[in-house]
């Protein structure tokens, strides 16, 4: 689920990178959050992404 919510969590800050700086903060912190996951169930992920 966390990798599904990372293509989301990019999308989200490419769209306000380029089109609405203004509102970028919760993409930020939807992505770091989404990475903090993927680094904690890193060892759950390894098969998947090899």
């Amino acid at each position: 689920m966390a990798l599904i919510l990372m293509s989301v969590s990019v999308n989200a800050v490419l769209f306000h990178a380029t089109l609405e700086p203004a509102t970028i903060a919760g993409a930020l912190i939807l992505i770091v959050l989404n990475i903090i996951m993927l680094i904690g169930y890193k060892d759950k992920y390894k098969d998947l992404l090899n």
